[in-house]
């Protein structure tokens, strides 16, 4: 067992390993889990107005709000408007992307299966 709290992941996050897929500076602290597990867990933090592109995860995802606001948007819908507290479940397969609002966002994101980047979302 081990405790992860949200304040210290906040204070010294990383750059996401994939810095291309965001439209800014975006931040990722792991929350390491089973090595062997198909799902990825991590606090990620998205500077003011930035966004990721598009993508999809094969079996899913959850993502919690932790601090901040923003917008998880789906192909063919308006984007939904979220804010620290909210919980969103993401269909697998479904496309969509993450942005922060211009407080920025902070999200616990718990991923499974294989990511599919696609295009820039504007």
């Amino acid at each position: 067992m081990k405790l992860f709290r949200t304040a210290d992941l906040l204070k010294d996050p990383t750059p996401v390993p994939e810095p291309e897929r965001f439209t800014g500076a975006a931040f990722s602290s792991p929350v390491q889990g089973c090595p062997t597990s198909k799902a990825t867990t991590a606090l990620i933090r998205l500077d003011p107005g930035v966004r990721g592109h598009w993508h999809s995860h094969a079996d899913g995802q959850v993502i919690h709000i932790v601090a901040g606001s923003g917008f998880v948007g789906r192909r063919g819908r308006d984007p939904l408007e979220v804010t620290g507290g909210d919980i969103v479940w993401i269909e697998p397969g479904e496309e969509h992307w993450h942005g922060a609002s211009d407080a920025g966002l902070a999200q616990l994101a718990f991923s499974f299966g294989a990511i599919t980047w696609l295009e820039p979302s504007t």
